[in-house]
């Protein structure tokens, strides 16, 4: 298992974490004539997504990932489950293509490929290049002071009334995203979709599906014992 596999895990992370972030209380009101009373509009929104994101404690959902190498033209589609319980914790589980399995407990990485029967175990804080998903999965909800957030407005969005779409932006260079989607749905107020763009223009689209929040989630998921078959590899620290 290579460790830029690793490295590639704290996009999604990210993405997902924006989605808690996304969980919005009402609609976002229609656009106003004026460009004051537009900017007012993305500003209370933001305050709206900022404050839900910062009660959301456990959340389950269904995910569909559909990620496209521009250069290569290769699109690749993979599903599963997706956990995360605050602070720090997250379970992300594939079942198609092939099972592949990232789980921490706010500690360690662990990234298991039965395929390759390798369990890779990391400290969280080597895993990430960037700091933005720990951030995001601890429950610190400062959109504006990490991006530079504006409304995606063409001839699609206007003719639709079920979503709306905020174009994210990191304020700081930040490793593996340049720029951040997501489509805000306008009857249940949350994030359907979120696509991650990279510094060579690859996307990475994740739609989550059967979300559940605040269950409850027990610690138990979001602990791993390698099985007694396994390799287990631990990177040399940074």
């Amino acid at each position: 298992m290579r460790k830029d596999r690793v490295r590639a895990a704290w996009g999604m992370i990210l993405l997902v974490a924006v989605f808690l972030a996304g969980l919005a209380e009402r609609p976002w009101t229609s656009a106003r004539a004026s460009a004051a009373s537009a900017e007012s509009d993305l500003e209370e929104f933001v305050d709206k997504v900022q404050a839900a994101c910062s009660r959301v404690q456990d959340l389950s959902a269904r995910f569909h990932q559909t990620a496209t190498n521009r250069s290569l033209g290769l699109v690749q589609e993979a599903s599963g489950v997706f956990l995360v319980k605050r602070p720090g914790k997250m379970r992300w589980e594939y079942q198609k293509p092939e099972a592949r399995l990232f789980v921490t407990d706010g500690k360690t990485l662990w990234v298991y490929s039965p395929a390759d029967k390798q369990v890779l175990a990391q400290d969280v804080g080597e895993a990430f290049a960037s700091r933005l998903p720990l951030s995001f999965l601890a429950g610190d909800c400062q959109l504006r002071r990490d991006f530079s957030i504006s409304p995606v407005e063409h001839a699609g969005t206007r003719a639709s009334r079920s979503t709306k779409i905020l174009d994210l932006r990191p304020v700081r260079p930040e490793a593996g995203i340049s720029r951040l989607l997501l489509e805000v749905n306008l009857q249940s107020y949350t994030v359907e979709k979120t696509t991650l763009f990279d510094a060579a223009a690859n996307t990475t689209v994740i739609a989550l599906t059967d979300v559940k929040l605040n269950t409850g989630l027990g610690e138990q998921q979001f602990q791993f014992t390698p099985p007694p078959d396994v390799t287990v590899v631990n990177p040399a620290k940074r």
